[in-house]
C-alpha cells in the first residue's frame, strides 16, 4: 500500500501535533515533495550515513526520524559538507526526510508512556508541564436566561475539563449594573438608560491551548454587545490540562528500592552498559522523575519532590547541584532514554498500512570501554 507524503505527515501531526513543538524546534517534512507516494518507510532516532545506506538498501521512500537533521536555515546545499552530501544523496535516491521531535516528546502516548510503563510507575504526571497547556480560569458575567447557552458554547470550545470530569463550571448569582451609551445597541435596556440585571458569575478552567477558542465562543454566544469577562493565570496544577501534554514523567515505583538495586534494574531494563549517578547507593528510591534526552538543566524543577531524577547529557556541575539538593541524579544517556522512539514511529506508520522498518544501523555515538 502507498500513500502520499502529505497524508503521512497529516497522520504524524494528528498524533504528535507540530504546533506543540518547542519554538526552536524544526519538526515536519524536511526534504521531499508532498504529493510523492510512499510505500516504504525507515524509522530512526537520527539520520546518519549508516542509516542512509540502510534506507537505500531497503528501497525506502522516506526516512522518519526523531531528531531533525535540519535545525537551522541552510546557506547552501553542496557536497562540501557532510550534511550537504547526505541531503544530496537522499534527493538523488528519491528518499524524503521527515521528523517528529519535541512534538513527540511532549505527547502523552509516546515516549512518556513507554518509560513510565517500563518502570511500572503509578500516579504519573508530566514532569514539565507544556506552556501552551498551562491552566487559566475564565470568568464571565451572563444574564440568567443565557447562562446555559454561553456555558455550553465554552464547554464545546474546550473549557471546563478537570481530570476525569467534563463540563465543570461554578456559578454564583448577583446584580450587574451598567448604563447604556447613546450609540449602543443593548440586548437588555435602552440607549442612555441605567440598568440593573440579575446575572451569573460563570467560572471555568481552560488550557492555554484552548483559551483563544473559548474566548471567541463566549463572545459569539453571549447576548451582550460588550460582554464582561476576565482571564486569570492559575498557579495551581489542574488535572486534565497539565496532564495532557508535557515533557518527561514523574510517578511512584511499586515499592521503595535501594538506589544501587534500582540502577542495576535500569541497566538491565533498557540495556544500558554504563550509568553515571550522584547519590548514596543505599538511599531508598520511590518517587522518580524521567526526562528523556538532555534534561540536566531541569534538575531544579524537581524541588525535592522526587527521590531520583533520570535524564541524559549530565555534566560535573549537574551532579554537584544534585548532591547539594539532596536529589539522586541518574544519567542514563541521551541515546538510551530515546532509542525506543523509532519503534513508536514505526507503529504509527504501520497503522496506515505502509511497509515500515526500524533502522538496524542505529548506534549510540558515545561509546565506553
Amino acid at each position: 500500500m502507498s500513500i502520499t507524503i502529505q497524508e503521512l505527515r497529516r497522520k504524524v501531526s494528528a498524533t504528535f501535533p507540530e504546533k506543540t513543538a518547542e519554538s526552536w524546534d524544526n519538526p515536519g517534512l524536511l526534504l521531499g515533495r508532498g504529493n510523492a507516494c510512499v510505500s516504504r518507510v525507515l524509522t530512526a532516532l537520527e539520520l546518519t550515513p549508516d542509516v542512509l545506506s540502510e534506507a537505500i538498501a531497503f528501497k525506502a521512500d522516506l526516512i522518519l526520524t526523531h531528531h531533525p537533521f535540519i535545525f537551522k536555515p541552510l546557506k547552501s546545499l553542496t557536497d562540501d559538507t557532510a550534511e550537504g552530501r547526505m541531503l544530496l544523496e537522499l534527493a538523488e535516491n528519491h528518499i524524503a526526510l521527515m521528523a517528529a521531535h519535541t512534538n513527540l516528546d511532549c505527547a502523552p502516548d509516546a515516549i512518556i508512556r513507554r518509560l513510565s510503563e517500563d518502570l511500572k510507575l503509578s500516579g504519573c504526571r508530566p514532569f514539565l508541564p507544556h506552556r501552551p497547556y498551562e491552566a487559566y480560569k475564565i470568568v464571565v458575567f451572563v444574564p440568567h436566561d443565557a447562562v446555559d447557552a454561553v456555558a455550553a458554547a465554552m464547554h464545546e470550545a474546550g473549557a471546563g475539563s478537570v481530570g476525569a470530569y467534563s463540563d465543570v463550571s461554578f456559578r454564583v448569582s448577583g446584580l450587574g449594573k451598567f448604563t447604556c451609551g447613546a450609540d449602543s445597541h443593548p440586548a437588555i435596556g435602552t440607549p442612555g438608560s441605567a440598568e440593573t440585571v440579575e446575572e451569573y458569575r460563570l467560572e471555568m478552567v481552560v488550557s492555554g491551548r484552548d483559551l483563544r477558542a473559548v474566548t471567541q465562543a463566549l463572545i459569539k454566544a453571549h447576548p451582550y454587545e460588550e460582554p464582561a469577562y476576565d482571564v486569570f493565570e492559575l498557579r495551581s496544577e489542574v488535572r486534565g490540562m497539565t496532564d495532557l501534554y508535557g515533557f518527561g514523567v514523574s510517578g511512584t515505583l511499586p515499592e521503595a528500592v535501594r538506589l544501587s538495586a534500582f540502577i542495576q534494574h535500569l541497566k538491565g531494563l533498557w540495556d544500558i552498559p554504563v550509568v553515571r549517578f550522584a547519590g548514596d547507593p543505599e538511599k531508598l528510591v520511590r518517587r522518580v522523575a524521567i526526562l528523556n534526552g538532555s534534561g540536566a538543566k531541569y534538575l531544579p524543577s524537581t524541588d525535592r519532590d522526587v527521590d531520583a531524577y533520570i535524564t541524559g547529557d549530565c555534566g560535573h556541575h549537574d551532579f554537584d547541584n544534585a548532591v547539594r539538593r539532596g536529589v539522586v541524579l541518574i544519567d542514563a544517556g541521551h541515546y538510551d532514554t530515546e532509542k525506543f522512539i523509532p519503534e513508536i514511529l514505526a507503529d504509527l506508520v504501520a497503522s496506515m498500512g505502509v511497509d515500515v522498518m526500524v533502522a538496524h544501523a542505529m548506534r549510540n555515538p558515545m561509546q565506553v570501554m
